[in-house]
């Protein structure tokens, strides 16, 4: 068996899958993208830097608490 690699963004190109199809002995599959791993799902989202998550929660949680002990 071998496998060939078309880009079929071109109208010769899918003529020619167009046609290997009608080939008893050929068989056309479109290729399964693969699907993205989680960490590089997390960085496309706008993943931060554990450092830069860890410094803003502090942030936070300081300036909540300063807020309580500024009320009382």
């Amino acid at each position: 068996m071998t496998t060939v690699i078309i880009d079929d963004n071109n109208p010769q190109a899918r003529q020619f899958l167009k046609y290997t199809r009608t080939l008893p002995f050929a068989r056309v599959e479109r290729r399964r993208r693969q699907p993205k791993s989680t960490w590089q799902q997390a960085i496309d989202e706008g993943a931060v830097p554990l450092e830069s998550f860890i410094d803003e929660l502090r942030r936070q949680v300081n300036e909540h608490y300063d807020k309580l002990e500024n009320d009382a």
